[in-house]
C-alpha cells in the first residue's frame, strides 16, 4: 500500500522518508490546509529526499472558487515548480454552486502536458453529484481524487461507495483515502481494495514560547511536523 504524506517543511519531508513514506504532497502552511510551497521549499526538499513530490497548488485559505486572477497565479505557480522539480500537482478549483469549475481546471491541467499527474483534492468533498463530478474529472485527466467521502473525516461508506463507481468504470481514477486516516482505520483501507491512502503523521513538537501568538492557529509554544514514528506506527497497522 502506498502512502503519502502530507509535509511542510524540509524536516517533516526528511522525517516520512526515513519512515517509510512513498510519497509526499508538500503544502505551505498545513494548519491552513495547506497552501501553494515556495520555490525554496521545493528545492530543498527534492535536494533532502529521494521522493515523489506532488505540489498543493492553492493560492489563500478559505474556499475553492477562484477568480479569473487566482487562477493565473496558480498557473505560474506550476509553471515555476515545474521547473523546479515537482512530479506532480494538487489542486480543486470549484463554481458557486459547487460543482467542478472545467475551465479553471482544464487550464491548469493542460500544463502538466500529460506527463504529470494531477490530484484533484478535497474540494471534492463538497460537490452536489458525484458520479457527474467523477465522470468529468476522468475526462479531464485526473488521476487521483484526494477525499473523506464527503465528510470531515474518512467516511468507510461513502469510500467504499467511491470505490465501487471507479472501479466499474475500468479504475482510471484513483481514489485516495484522506482526512483522518490512522492506525485505528489503516487496515480497513488495505482490506477494502484501497491501493494508496494520505496521512499527515504528525505530532504536536515543542518550541520556545512567546508572550504574541503572531495569529497562529496552532497552541501556544507548539507546531505540528510529521515525525518517523508515526510513519512507521501508521505503515505497522499493514504489515
Amino acid at each position: 500500500m502506498i502512502l503519502e504524506v502530507c509535509v511542510d517543511s524540509v524536516k517533516s519531508a526528511v522525517e516520512a522518508e526515513k519512515g517509510g513514506a512513498h510519497r509526499l504532497e508538500l503544502c505551505a502552511s498545513l494548519e491552513l490546509g495547506g497552501l501553494t510551497p515556495s520555490i525554496g521549499l521545493l528545492v530543498s526538499v527534492k535536494k533532502s529526499v529521494n521522493l515523489p513530490v506532488f505540489c498543493m497548488i492553492r493560492p489563500r485559505s478559505g474556499d475553492f472558487v477562484y477568480t479569473a486572477c487566482e487562477v493565473d497565479v496558480m498557473a505560474t505557480d506550476m509553471e515555476y515548480l515545474i521547473a523546479a522539480g515537482a512530479n506532480g500537482f494538487v489542486f480543486g478549483c470549484l463554481n458557486v454552486d459547487l460543482t467542478i469549475d472545467e475551465h479553471a481546471c482544464r487550464r491548469l491541467i493542460s500544463i502538466c502536458k500529460d506527463q504529470l499527474p494531477v490530484t484533484f483534492h478535497r474540494a471534492f468533498d463538497l460537490v452536489p453529484e458525484v458520479d457527474e463530478s467523477l465522470k468529468l474529472l476522468n475526462t479531464l485527466g485526473v488521476r487521483r481524487i484526494l477525499t473523506t467521502g464527503g465528510g470531515n473525516t474518512v467516511d468507510r461508506v461513502a469510500l467504499g461507495n467511491l470505490k465501487k463507481i471507479t472501479d466499474a468504470n475500468g479504475g482510471s481514477i484513483t481514489i485516495l483515502p484522506g482526512g483522518g486516516v490512522n492506525r485505528g482505520n489503516m487496515r480497513y483501507w488495505k482490506e477494502m481494495g484501497f491501493d494508496e491512502v494520505h496521512a499527515s503523521c504528525s505530532e504536536y513538537i515543542e518550541e520556545q514560547e512567546y508572550g504574541v501568538t503572531f495569529n497562529s492557529p496552532l497552541p501556544r509554544g507548539k507546531r505540528k511536523q510529521t515525525t518517523t514514528r508515526k510513519v512507521q506506527e501508521l505503515l505497522s497497522a499493514v504489515l
